[in-house]
């Protein structure tokens, strides 16, 4: 399974839709992978004389799967039950979905976005995901519904995932509405506007990754949140799944700890939940679609009273540069 940005996340854990480094979890995948190796190429629906499972309910709400009588295919099915027009879902680009997964034997659903409070988003097409999603799911235009059949061989293999009832054996059947596609490049959009005040940390607003200059100086006691490019999308509002690009530097040694942009992957979190630190959550909420948003952050703000050793130190202040991307409600 893919581990999220260590540095990003609040005491709590995430499902393990998102991570899975935490310990014990009550949701399982996609993120994930099959015993033995994954191809990231598209390989072809097989063909099955079979009946396929339905899906009812409105697309990009909470849906409901119903499993035919009889055992399932032994191939990966694939099905357009809605067919989008938006981009189209390229390899490595963060696939923003929601998403139902059931079991076919019992039709158990054993996950769903909807259960995480929205949207989730993941790099899709570079084996950071189950294969059958992989498989699936490049080449879809966002706006589109998928149905999709994976055998053990395309979900969890031989070892299933038993923290939610699946076994080695087990066929899966996945109800998954495309949302959104956003590439490993991507910047804020709006319109720059420089900071009013003196003595906050300098960002460059030209597009991909930005440079930040730290003032001279001692860092301030409270949260500082001004953007250097302002958007002219929606206001990100408390419980929205956003994508975002970021760098993360610390005050007093001017170092980058974090950076999205240097994995060529935007990431996406829920705002204003508790899933991210504290900063984030107060700093983002307002903020509108395309801004680049500079977040200075004292330690109550950010890891706290622990830090995030080695890398963070308790005293450390944090300065977050954030272009907001997307919000999905």
């Amino acid at each position: 399974m893919r581990a999220r940005p260590v540095l990003l996340l609040a005491a709590a854990c995430l499902p393990v839709l998102l991570v899975s480094a935490c310990g014990k979890s009550s949701a399982t995948t996609p993120t994930g992978s099959a015993s033995g190796s994954s191809s990231t190429t598209a390989s072809p629906t097989a063909s099955w004389s079979g009946e396929l499972p339905t899906v009812t309910g409105d697309y990009g709400k909470q849906t409901t799967i119903t499993i035919p009588h009889g055992g399932p295919p032994s191939d990966l099915q694939v099905k357009v039950l809605k067919q989008g027009d938006g981009a189209t879902l390229a390899k490595g680009d963060l696939a923003v979905v929601d998403y139902v997964g059931a079991i076919w034997d019992s039709g158990t659903v054993f996950d769903s976005s909807f259960k995480h409070g929205g949207p989730v988003g993941f790099p899709i097409g570079i084996g950071q995901v189950i294969p059958g999603w992989d498989h699936s799911l490049v080449g879809q235009k966002v706006g589109s519904r998928i149905l999709m059949v994976l055998p053990p061989a395309e979900g969890y293999g031989a070892n299933g995932a038993s923290q939610v009832g699946i076994k080695g054996t087990d066929t899966l059947v996945f109800a998954v509405d495309i949302l959104g596609a956003h590439q490993g490049d991507e910047s804020a959009s709006g319109k720059a506007t420089p900071p009013q005040d003196d003595g906050v940390p300098g960002v460059t607003v030209t597009p991909g990754k930005p440079t930040i200059t730290i003032p001279p100086g001692s860092p301030p006691n409270k949260l500082i949140v001004y953007p250097v490019i302002t958007g002219n999308g929606p206001k990100v509002q408390k419980g929205d799944t956003i994508v975002a690009q970021y760098v993360g530097t610390i005050w007093k040694s001017g170092k980058q700890f974090d950076a999205s942009w240097d994995r060529h992957e935007p990431i996406s979190v829920t705002i204003g939940a508790g899933q991210v630190i504290k900063g984030w959550d107060q700093g983002l909420v307002g903020q509108t679609v395309g801004s680049r948003v500079v977040l200075v952050l004292p330690p109550k703000y950010a890891y706290g009273a622990k830090g995030n050793p080695p890398t963070i130190q308790p005293t450390d202040t944090i300065v977050f540069v954030v272009d907001i991307l997307a919000a999905y409600h």
